[in-house]
């Protein structure tokens, strides 16, 4: 770990622990009260460290000075969580995700991962999908965050399998304020701005508060182009490997790794041997094609320079550019002294400009000797041989996604005390209503039948150039016209440079426009109370919590009439809905058994259990115990056991069959048969010959489809923890949990490598049941799969989470200790949370646990990981440092494989260990006369030490951890009136 984070906690420790020689002789604080509050971890109020379920925090202090406005990057930084899907992880998906900012605790998915807003469920981002998209709920409204990292469906419901980010949003408002920030990197890359404001007041002699907010902001857009450390990075075939376990590196990361084989202005290639014949300029000159220096695949490879080979990193979008605005309204009012009326709504809108690289051809055309396009430069170079070509079809344009994300909700309810002899009794009845409108304007996109005509051009009888559909005389015997025509007249398009004009592209080429419109609606009542008024054990009363829920979900996608007519070369979509409700019941309590005993300071249990009806898979029961024990104030043991369960949400259950891509790599490729001790007699049986070389960098077609079959998953989870809060250094706490989480039944989607591994990966010969979900075509390359979802898989996970927290006013140190400590004055507050990751193993099918996936280790699930922040503040004046710390991690799949060395299979073969540090400094100007209560200014540096990108990495999925830019700078002004 980072040892100079571990030395600045190890003084603030002999600081606290200096407190101790003193504490005796200093009278001790009066405890403070604490105030009845619900934390994540139960729906029972009670303080966090007094609850067996672990739950951490992110402070307003944290989101205020983070430098950004994306509440995902902000909560993905806590160890627990995974950056696999923050708008960086999702980015570059040519579908649906563009934007898209996902919660994901544990690495074991986004789906898995429930996310609330103030304790209340929250409509989904993503047709189908359950999960939140954090960019509806903008930093600017958050107060903070609480994070429980373990099942939770008993006390929560389906998708808390791995737990709960629970976002409490600020509330009861009295005054003004407006912030203005903006941020960006040295580099001049990554700039941001925001620009907030909040306004709250009471009336009616304070029985009612209306606090509103308003918000903008923008980020730029990052290529991966953009950053140093990615730009054209790839692997080669190493060519001084000599075989397996040979001790040398099978692949080498090195820079310039492009695409010869395509280009923007076309490269020609012969018909029959897929030889590259030339490459062309941007006015369709013939000129020969650069050698590689190295190979990566049979299109890819490195190169001195190229200009005319194609980066594919200048078409990777990373972060794309996005404007945000919205409001939230938050309206209380007490109608009686013992009954609140209160209103949540609000309205969020995302515009985000996505793309992927332009549409393409990889030899897919046939080029008649007669094209009109074939000049006598050209003619000279191909010398009477059949070609086609290899094209970006850059001046139609990138494949554009133009996607507008609105989001309205508006929970209303009402809650209250109910005093009864009985019992005193705290209610809340309440109505959700939340909708999320994606609408996906898309260009760039081809019509491969106008394509295929356009480009088969010739020259007509009266000299002009047309399309040979509209020449008869052109039309050799046998001839047929493309399939897929438009009713539009062709306009010819030369394939050899960049010289086609406006109507030549408006032909190939067409817009669409796409619609998600994803409703939720949940009406739930939540009660509490306790029987001190007719039992108490020992320790105290038992506490009750409980209540109902009904939830209705619908999912709509409408596609493109002019995609689903098939004539677009985007797979036809169908138009999908799905719907389910679910009506459920539950009930906790917490029973203090002993309290204030010698070796019994606090023992309690506790319990919950929930039961769920559902349209789709009937009833699901989820339940959890715990326990925490306290044989004195300083320490205490805590623990729980619980059942989770989660139901398939509406694309896992409804997708109808639709269209799709798939990039794989085959296990029959001459550089992978050997990773896999079955395979080459598989794949011999199944008659691909011999030293084959695929060619899978081009996309496959396939199918996936919902599974109306499915059944919930089921997780058990355990956690043992302690917790220490010594009396003699006031202030100190630090926790150590132990989890342990295990899914079975696990709905997956089958993936398209799964299909092809298990089918030549299977002891025994060729497993049928995967080997008929693809086929091959003549030349032996894959070229169709079929996918669906199944209860098949399982995830497990184990690890630790550690906590240190302190925080004390330094003028009682100087005070105690005046010749030691005499100078210090402000109050110094430092938090340490740190993951150690033991296991995280995937199995795509439970019943095969030969078939493991380990991603302990590997990037983006580091073995050690820690946040740390630590806030010195005095009067006005306040100093945060903050650090990130990610373990070394390897970059080639560290499952383990018989017979194989399979760190051979990357050089480096690992990431080293990243450390990021922050610097934040705030200033506040209290009562200044041009405003009535104030102004903060804060500045900061993050990553002052510039850390860079990690060369040869992706920038996206996975490798989202890491920080993109290098050193960069933020500040704003809040003003409070």
């Amino acid at each position: 770990m980072n040892t100079t984070v571990l030395a600045g906690f190890v003084g603030v420790a002999g600081l606290a622990f200096a407190d101790s020689a003193w504490a005796q002789e200093t009278p001790q604080s009066q405890p403070t009260e604490i105030e009845e509050v619900v934390i994540t971890g139960s729906r029972i109020p009670r303080p966090n460290l007094e609850q067996p379920t672990p739950v951490a925090t992110v402070s307003r202090e944290a989101i205020e000075t983070a430098g950004t406005q994306n509440l995902g990057d902000i909560i993905a930084e806590l160890p627990a969580l995974s950056a696999n899907d923050t708008v960086r992880g999702n980015s570059d998906s040519f579908g649906d995700s563009g934007g898209l900012n996902f919660a994901n605790l544990r690495s074991l998915g986004a789906a898995r991962t429930l996310t609330l807003i103030d304790g209340k469920r929250h409509v989904g981002g993503d047709a189908g999908n359950a999960a939140v998209d954090l960019n509806a709920i903008p930093a600017a409204l958050v107060d903070r965050v609480e994070v429980i990292t373990g099942g939770a469906s008993a006390v929560y419901g389906s998708d808390a399998v791995t737990g709960v980010v629970n976002i409490i949003l600020k509330d009861d408002f009295e005054g003004g304020e407006i912030t203005v920030q903006g941020s960006g990197a040295e580099s001049g890359d990554g700039r941001e701005w925001a620009i907030n404001g909040l306004y709250g007041r009471n009336f009616n002699s304070g029985r009612g508060n209306v606090t509103a907010t308003l918000f903008y902001d923008h980020s730029d857009q990052v290529l991966a182009s953009d950053i140093g450390a990615l730009k054209n990075w790839g692997t080669i075939v190493n060519p001084a490997n000599t075989g397996p376990a040979d001790g040398i590196p099978n692949r080498i990361t090195v820079p310039n790794v492009l695409t010869d084989y395509l280009d923007e202005n076309g490269v020609i290639l012969d018909w029959n041997t897929f030889d590259i014949i030339s490459a062309l300029t941007n006015d369709g000159s013939p000129v020969p094609q650069a050698q590689r220096l190295g190979t990566n695949s049979f299109a890819f490879g490195q190169f001195d320079e190229c200009e005319t080979c194609t980066a594919l990193d200048d078409y990777i979008v990373l972060v794309p550019k996005t404007d945000r605005y919205g409001t939230n309204i938050r309206l209380r009012y007490d109608l009686t002294s013992n009954i609140t009326a209160y209103l949540d709504a609000k309205y969020v809108r995302s515009e985000i400009e996505d793309f992927v690289q332009p549409s393409f051809t990889f030899g897919d055309y046939f080029i008649e000797a007669d094209n009109a396009f074939i000049t006598p430069e050209i003619a000279a170079v191909v010398a009477g041989r059949d070609i086609t070509f290899g094209r970006f079809n850059e001046d139609v344009g990138v494949r554009r996604n133009d996607i507008t994300r609105e989001t309205y909700r508006a929970v209303a309810g009402l809650r209250g005390d109910l005093e009864t002899g009985f019992a005193d009794f705290k209610w809340d009845l309440s109505y959700n209503y939340g909708e999320t409108r994606n609408e996906f304007r898309g260009s760039g996109t081809l019509i491969p039948g106008n394509y295929a005509a356009a480009i088969d051009s010739v020259v007509a009888p009266d000299g002009s150039i047309q399309c040979r559909v509209n020449v008869p005389s052109a039309q050799y015997d046998g001839y047929e016209a493309p399939e897929g025509l438009t009713s539009d007249t062709c306009v010819p398009f030369n394939p050899f440079g960049r010289q086609n004009t406006a109507s030549a592209i408006d032909y190939v080429s067409h817009d669409s426009i796409r619609t998600h419109t994803i409703t939720q609606e949940v009406l739930s009542g939540l009660f509490n109370f306790d029987t001190s008024k007719f039992f108490n054990l020992q320790g105290g009363p038992v506490a009750f919590a409980g209540g109902f829920e009904y939830r209705k979900e619908t999912s709509e996608n409408i596609n493109d009439p002019f995609v689903k007519s098939g004539l677009s070369d985007t797979a036809p979509q169908p138009d999908a809905y799905g719907e389910f409700d679910v009506t459920e019941g539950f009930l906790e309590f917490n029973a203090p058994l002993l309290a204030d005993l010698p070796w019994a300071y606090r023992l309690s249990i506790d319990g919950a259990y929930r039961y769920a009806d559902y349209s789709t898979v009937g009833g699901a029961e989820a339940w959890k115990v715990g326990a925490i024990y306290a044989p004195v104030r300083d320490i205490t043991f805590r623990g729980t056991y619980s059942r989770a369960v989660r139901a398939p949400n509406i694309t896992e259950a409804f997708l109808p069959s639709s269209a799709g891509f798939f990039s794989v790599t085959d296990p029959c490729d001459v550089d992978n048969i050997d990773l896999d001790p079955d395979r080459a007699a598989n794949c011999a049986a199944a008659g691909v010959p011999a030293n084959f070389n695929s060619n899978t960098n081009a996309s496959i077609e396939g199918f996936s489809s919902g599974n109306p079959d499915l059944e919930a998953e089921e997780a058990k989870s355990w956690t043992a923890g302690v917790v220490l809060q010594p009396r003699w250094v006031r202030g100190l706490s630090f926790t150590a949990d132990y989890y342990d989480i295990q899914i079975d039944n696990a709905i997956s989607l089958v993936g398209a490598q799964d299909i092809i591994d298990n089918c030549y990966d299977a002891s025994g010969g060729l497993d049928p049941s995967f080997c008929s979900l693809f086929t091959r075509g003549a030349d032996s390359n894959i070229d169709f799969i079929e996918t669906t979802f199944i209860n098949a898989a399982a995830l497990t996970t184990r690890g630790w989470d550690f906590e240190l927290a302190y925080t004390r006013n330094l003028e009682e140190i100087a005070e105690a200790n005046p010749a030691m400590f005499g100078g210090l004055r402000g109050r110094l507050t430092g938090v340490l949370t740190a993951n150690k990751l033991e296991e995280l193993n995937f199995f795509a099918f439970a019943d095969r646990p030969d078939e493991i996936d380990v991603e302990q280790g590997e990037i983006g699930d580091p073995e050690w990981s820690f946040k740390s922040r630590l806030t010195w503040q005095n009067g006005p004046l306040a100093l945060t440092w903050a650090t990130r710390y990610e373990d070394r991690v390897a970059r080639f799949d560290v499952t383990p494989t018989p017979g194989v060395n399979t760190e051979e299979n990357a050089f480096p073969a690992y990431v080293p260990a990243q450390t990021y540090h922050d610097f934040v400094v705030r200033y506040r100007i209290d009562n200044a006369p041009w405003i009535a209560k104030g102004i903060e200014l804060f500045a900061g540096v993050n990553n002052i030490t510039d850390k860079e990108m990690p060369y040869g990495l992706t920038g996206n999925g996975a490798s989202s951890t890491y920080d993109l830019y290098g050193r960069q700078f933020f500040g704003g002004i809040r003003a409070s009136f």
